[in-house]
């Protein structure tokens, strides 16, 4: 496509991007980037590279004198800077431009005004010339060493311009609103014995041709990419090797970059992209390739935190998010391997710059949201090793995982409402606030996927996106599609609530409730009254709200139950009253556990609750305990329950099996940590102890399991952290074991118990933790790092506490008195020691006593 036919499309009243964004101030507008780009990497570690750029642009408005770039850290040759109108060179020759690097700017002055493009027409063209100097600490493109084949240290340019980092790469219009074609010729070093030869070159786009010059460089010639931003560009420069899948059915193609002899790490990755993809293709249910062209994955020797959202076919990740090593892999860094590709692969579907016609979302928190979800869905398929959608697999698990990410941090009243991002980019979402918006949108998603029906939910948002190819996607626009494509009766869902309107009471309103239910069983059949509160774990900030929420419930007996088989209705601020034969029963909210609510139950239907849980656990499904043991320590932490209904809840936890369960247990645990919580150092180890009774037959049995399946692998690794995280001594003992045996041999420690082990290492005041270590092992110390400071942090907020008295028990007989053992004593403010132990995790102690 010609520049000026490039021109005309922008400025055309089709474009409507372009129009919509009126209050762009920049007076120059890039219509196309050219770079000329000379890599040096000498063989010890001093690395460049030369950069010849022309910056063809146009005039947005009249007068313009002065013309600013964004640019740091960059060395300018003097005479090279110009900008021509055709051959005329504007620049102003006794004040041809200003560099101020501290702030990042270029001033280019001119000896006269640029023409306005609606008027002239006019396109103009800056050439620069500067040098980039390269190090393993430059933002936008840095250098990366790592361990050649040989044992010699080789090195490597690669880019993460997002966001607002391509200033570093070169001079730059860095907004990221404005979209440009990119042009790239790189000039590849022959073999020199002080320069390190380089064989891959990757930009965003396929390559054109190559050819050799006559100064023994070749000269590599890339087609001219889409439009796209600035944080979309990539480049990378190395001496890597290639393996490539091809997917069958559309040409799709994934192929991973890395060091040759390292390639045979990376099947399992390219295996589960290709399947990931055939997935996406029977998800879509239409023959479209995701990229015209390779999907180019770098494995880059350092570790980066993902991929960069806005990469669609030059993707780069830190090596251990891509390679599968058997000794050195955790499962849990497997897990995350997995969930990053596929929401990558899930972005690219919902709409990438290289589509032949580009799908854009109004609302990118919203396209994050759905990349999240879709994310999760997928990985539940693979996981259950579905090649079709002839069955959809529920989320489930990763439904709740994806829900209490979102509750843990969505309590808060600075917490911002999801419609509050909705002109912000996805790169611009301040990062406390990324999971946020990915996992609270996700978990709406499936909360309204369960109230409609998984089968009508999910063909109704393929039908959407399947229809908007091409076009905008707006959050108001998918509402009324969705709403079209699964209403019955006129649009109303029993008292007149629709999906719109749902996601809207959500999507409006910071936070989520808390659902309060009093059953009324002096009547029959009984009245069951529902209130909502806002959840906060601080009182001032709990108020009545107002969310639209989906109520869906089971019962205890439901051979009467009235709306057992059709749970379907909503309630809004005002208390709901339903009636329900429950015949001194329970019910339980919140059916599937799927509604992003928490609920609180009137005393004698927790205690019901907690009965059944007692007398037979699977009575109840494994995810409505899942939520159940989540929201009774959501609502103790929060002083919305009492500490005996609390351990009374709980108190089953010993007999249960359920990954799910434990999972929301540990999420759940976490909440008492929680700042404003009313907690103290004493009441703390109380919970924990009581935590380390209920944990330790799950903990045996699945330690003496040697099963290695992935489902498995995870389960162990999860309850193992958390039976060493409440102090329980086989784990400590156990994994300190483990540690003796790694520091005083060359094993290497088992990559699901590391970051385990290293906190208990951390905890037992061991300042050396980790030398030498791998990357792997890197990351995982700094996870253990991060999570022994925090729960550093909490101690010393708290107070301290008194434990509780002891309980007396009068007895006619002798017994065996058995104390649980206890690390240190406690000492009262009168300096008598005292064992801090409590009812709530020893049960009552006989003693002998005089009657």
């Amino acid at each position: 496509m010609s520049v000026f036919a490039i021109i005309l499309i922008l400025f055309s009243s089709t474009s409507a991007y372009v129009l919509e964004e009126e209050c762009l101030n920049y007076t120059v507008y890039p219509v196309q980037y050219e770079l000329t780009l000379i890599p040096h990497i000498y063989k010890d570690g001093n690395s460049y590279y030369d950069c010849d750029i022309v910056i063809t642009v146009i005039a947005n408005g009249p007068n313009v004198n002065i013309i600013e770039l964004d640019a740091k850290d960059l060395e300018f040759k003097r005479e090279s800077i110009q900008v021509l109108d055709g051959n005329v060179n504007l620049v102003n020759a006794h004040r041809p431009y200003e560099f101020d690097n501290s702030r990042g700017n270029l001033f280019i002055y001119l000896r006269e005004p640029l023409k306005q493009y609606s008027l002239s027409r006019k396109q103009y063209f800056i050439k620069i010339s500067f040098i980039k100097r390269v190090s393993s600490e430059s933002d936008g493109i840095f250098l990366v060493e790592y361990d050649g084949d040989d044992g010699k240290p080789k090195y490597l340019f690669t880019t993460r311009l997002s966001p607002n980092k391509a200033k570093y790469f070169f001079p730059c219009f860095d907004n990221p609103l404005f979209e440009a074609v990119f042009k790239f010729k790189v000039y590849v070093t022959s073999t020199h014995p002080s320069l390190q030869y380089c064989n891959t070159s990757l930009v965003i786009a396929e390559e054109l041709k190559r050819q050799s010059s006559s100064n023994s460089y070749t000269i590599i010639e890339y087609i001219p990419s889409p439009q796209v931003a600035l944080y979309q560009v990539g480049f990378h420069h190395s001496e890597f090797g290639s393996q490539q899948n091809t997917v069958k059915r559309n040409n799709d193609s994934l192929k991973i970059w890395a060091q040759g002899p390292s390639l045979k790490h990376y099947e399992f990755i390219l295996v589960y992209g290709e399947t990931i993809i055939n997935l996406i293709y029977q998800y879509a249910g239409v023959d479209r390739p995701l990229v015209n062209g390779p999907i180019n994955v770098v494995a880059v020797p350092k570790i980066l935190h993902g991929y960069e959202i806005g990469s669609w076919n030059l993707l780069t990740n830190s090596d251990t998010k891509l390679a599968y090593i058997n000794d050195l892999t955790s499962i849990k860094q497997m897990e995350q391997m997995k969930f990053e590709l596929a929401q990558q692969l899930s972005r690219i579907w919902l709409g990438n710059p290289g589509e032949v016609q580009r799908t854009r979302w109004k609302e990118e928190w919203f396209k994050e949201g759905v990349a999240g979800y879709l994310a999760y869905y997928l990985l539940t398929q693979y996981n259950d090793g579905m090649v079709s959608y002839k069955q959809r697999l529920p989320i489930d698990m990763y439904g709740l995982e994806m829900k209490h990410k979102a509750m843990a941090v969505d309590w808060t009243h600075t917490t911002p409402a999801l419609a509050s991002f909705n002109r912000t980019l996805a790169i611009d979402i301040p990062k406390r606030y990324k999971e946020l918006v990915t996992m609270k949108t996700a978990s709406l998603l499936w909360m309204v996927e369960n109230w409609l029906g998984s089968e009508k939910f999910h063909q109704a948002l393929v039908n959407y996106i399947n229809s908007r190819r091409g076009q905008y996607i707006s959050l108001i626009d998918f509402m009324v599609s969705l709403d079209h494509d699964t209403v019955d009766c006129f649009h109303q869902f029993f008292n007149g609530s629709t999906s719109s309107r749902v996601l809207n009471s959500w999507f409006h309103q910071s936070g989520y409730p808390v659902v309060n239910v009093l059953v009324l069983r002096d009547r029959t059949p009984n009245a069951v009254q529902l209130k909502q509160v806002k959840f906060s774990f601080v009182e001032k900030d709990r108020f009545d709200s107002n969310y639209l929420i989906p109520i869906s419930y089971i019962v205890q007996h439901n051979q009467n139950c009235f709306n057992c088989f059709q749970p379907r209705f909503t309630i809004g601020g005002q208390t709901y009253t339903f009636r329900e034969n429950l015949d001194g029963g329970w019910i339980i909210l919140n059916r599937n556990a799927s509604g992003y609510y928490r609920v609180n139950y009137d005393e004698e239907t927790w205690r019901l609750i907690a009965k059944a849980l007692q007398d037979d656990h699977t009575s109840i499904n494994e995810l409505n305990r899942a939520q159940i043991v989540n929201d009774v320590f959501a609502l103790y932490a929060a002083s919305n329950l009492r500490e005996d209904i609390a351990l009374e809840v709980l108190d089953y936890l010993n007999k249960e099996l359920s990954h799910v369960v434990w999972d929301s247990v540990v999420t759940g645990f976490d909440l008492l940590q929680t700042e404003g919580v009313k907690m103290t150092r004493a009441l703390y180890e109380e919970w924990k102890q009581f935590m380390r009774n209920k944990v330790s037959v799950i903990y045996k049995r699945l330690t003496m399991n040697l099963e290695q399946h992935s489902n498995i692998r995870l389960f162990r690794s999860t309850i193992v952290q958390f039976a060493c995280a409440v102090g329980s001594a086989p784990c400590l003992k156990e994994m300190n074991a483990h540690y003796r045996e790694y520091r005083h041999s060359n094993k290497r420690l088992n990559p699901d118990y590391r970051e385990t082990c290293y906190y208990s290492a951390l905890s037992s005041g061991k300042s050396d933790v980790g030398a030498n270590l791998n990357r792997y092992e890197i990351e995982d110390k700094t996870i253990a790092e991060h999570r022994w400071r925090l729960e550093n942090k909490f101690l010393y907020r708290i107070p301290k506490g008194e434990p509780k008295p002891l309980p007396y028990m009068k007895s006619t007989t002798t017994t065996t008195t058995e104390i649980a053992i206890i690390s240190t004593a406690e000492t009262t403010s009168k300096g008598q020691s005292i064992i801090p132990f409590s009812p709530i995790f020893i049960g009552f102690i006989s003693i002998l006593m005089l009657t």
